[in-house]
């Protein structure tokens, strides 16, 4: 039987995706933004992508497949990034273009969601390092 070799950027991309979606769901679920809901797009991207980095990370991939999952993967991140940074745009307005008066949790949500958007580049920026990576079959 083939022993398969864990790929590190596999699973620093995973783990980083996962923190990402943790903040975006912390970010909706509490503070300034209790009550709001949820973009399912955003879910549906992260949890895809987490997905498919797991099954990177494993290592049970190789050749042609591994290089579908690694593409895939980021185009999944790109998109949950996106629709992240997208659906927290009116905070950022409040806080930087009408800087009057705002609740000091507002702040605290953007400040937050900024963390979430850096873990889904740190995921990407891993995927991409694995794209080109020796931890090839």
């Amino acid at each position: 039987m083939k022993q398969h070799k864990l790929s590190v950027t596999g699973l620093v991309a995973a783990a980083a995706a996962l923190v990402g979606t943790a903040f975006y769901l912390v970010t909706t679920f509490t503070g300034y933004l209790t009550g709001s809901a949820p973009n399912p797009a955003v879910l549906v991207c992260s949890v895809l992508a987490i997905l498919l980095l797991a099954v990177l990370a494993s290592g049970k991939t190789s050749g042609g497949v591994r290089d579908l999952v690694i593409l895939a993967a980021g185009f999944l991140l790109i998109g949950g990034m996106v629709l992240f940074a997208l659906d927290r745009t009116s905070l950022a307005a409040d806080l930087y273009f009408i800087p009057v008066n705002y609740p000091a949790s507002e702040e605290t949500a953007f400040q937050l969601s900024l963390a979430g958007i850096a873990g889904y580049l740190v995921a990407l920026l891993a995927d991409l390092a694995a794209a080109f990576s020796a931890d090839k079959d």
